[in-house]
């Protein structure tokens, strides 16, 4: 006779962002049976309506009936199997006011987005009595942007750290925020701010190089790890992704938002100090700085330290203003720019070769491959 199989224990994901509740979905899936709902009050229903709930999971700031009221209704329920299942709130509000307010209404864990899969699977195997499965061990990532947390961040610098000082190369932190974050989220809604956030960190990704390092520190937080043959290239690499995210906006539907980056740069071997930990201490200090003064901008260093480097960066020029400061008719350096400006020139080469026979069919094609290359 064939054995029976194993029924998933009933979690109840209680938030407004559509995103979130998928990516949730994403973690907890194979080992959980999920029911959602949008906001508080959906989920009280449904709560009632799935006597076999074992956890609930819920955001704070929602519509209609919020985090903190729905724990108190339940909290205050005639019936032991609501009012004493286990709470774990995940929320993008980082701060004790909000962490000591869930708590006092009956939260039994607080987790901060973005989200680590194998914290919020470890809370709810405690809170199920579950043993970890193959997920609790795996990647510590956002499931909604993919990209690692801070702790698998730092760990995973510490080797590209070993194989820089193998090089010889200089070793840069890189922090980059995405400007006025908690306003986007604030006026558009969690859904909407998920969706940026995915949308900046697939740009990231697209831009950085395998060997480098990429960590997402916060909400809309991020960090990379990257080695040059000096400070200037690191500089460079920093001003192609804020062009890059800049040159948006993001649009869903009807919603077009201008996505901005601040960015702070620190560099092992110039700037005074030893270790990782350090690095992203100062770059961190160096991003409130660019926040400070506007956004959407660079900040390499002190003012005598970074004034050369950010005198090297300016907006992303058209063919034509290359071709001035190329030819010496007008100043300035596009570097961080240049294989960009390469790579849209290619088109016209290929349209040249195929139109007058110029049978460069192979050169091009290496040229290219090595101009992606090096982007």
């Amino acid at each position: 006779m064939a054995a029976s199989k194993k029924e998933k224990t009933k979690v109840l994901v209680v938030d407004d962002s559509r995103v979130m509740r998928k990516a949730i979905e994403r973690v907890l899936s194979s080992e959980f049976e999920l029911v959602e709902a949008d906001d508080g009050e959906d989920g009280w229903e449904a709560l009632g309506k799935n006597p076999d709930t074992r956890v609930v999971i819920s955001d704070i700031q929602m519509p209609i009936l919020d985090g903190y009221a729905l724990i108190c209704r339940i909290r205050a329920a005639d019936e032991p199997r609501i009012s004493d299942i286990p709470i774990v709130v995940i929320t993008g509000a980082d701060d004790e006011t909000t962490k000591e307010r869930a708590y006092a209404c009956g939260a039994n864990d607080f987790i901060v987005k973005p989200i680590d899969s194998a914290q919020l699977l470890t809370a709810l195997h405690a809170h199920t009595g579950g043993e970890h499965g193959k997920q609790a061990a795996a990647s510590h990532v956002d499931p909604l942007t993919q990209i690692a947390n801070r702790d698998n961040f730092l760990q995973n610098a510490q080797s590209v750290h070993a194989e820089i000082e193998k090089s010889g190369d200089m070793l840069s932190l890189v922090r980059l925020d995405i400007d006025s974050f908690e306003d986007i989220r604030a006026q558009h809604g969690d859904d909407i701010a998920d969706q940026v956030l995915i949308w900046a960190s697939k740009i990231l990704l697209e831009k950085i190089r395998k060997k480098d390092a990429i960590g997402q520190l916060g909400r809309g937080q991020f960090a990379i790890l990257t080695s040059s043959p000096g400070r200037v290239e690191a500089a460079v690499l920093c001003d192609r992704i804020r062009a890059a995210v800049s040159a948006g906006p993001f649009n869903q539907g009807k919603i077009s938002i201008p996505v901005t980056l601040s960015i702070g740069l620190a560099t092992a071997g110039h700037d005074p100090v030893g270790s990782i930990e350090a690095l992203v201490d100062l770059a961190s200090q160096r991003v409130a700085v660019a926040r400070s003064r506007g956004g959407n901008q660079l900040i390499a260093g002190d003012k005598d330290q970074a004034g050369a480097i950010e005198e090297t960066i300016m907006e992303e020029p058209d063919i034509d203003t290359a071709l001035e400061i190329l030819s010496g008719d007008k100043n300035g350096n596009f570097d961080p720019y240049a294989i960009d400006l390469a790579l849209r020139v290619l088109p016209l080469i290929e349209y040249c070769n195929e139109k007058f026979g110029l049978e460069m069919d192979r050169d091009i094609a290496a040229l290219k491959a090595k101009l992606i290359g090096v982007q």
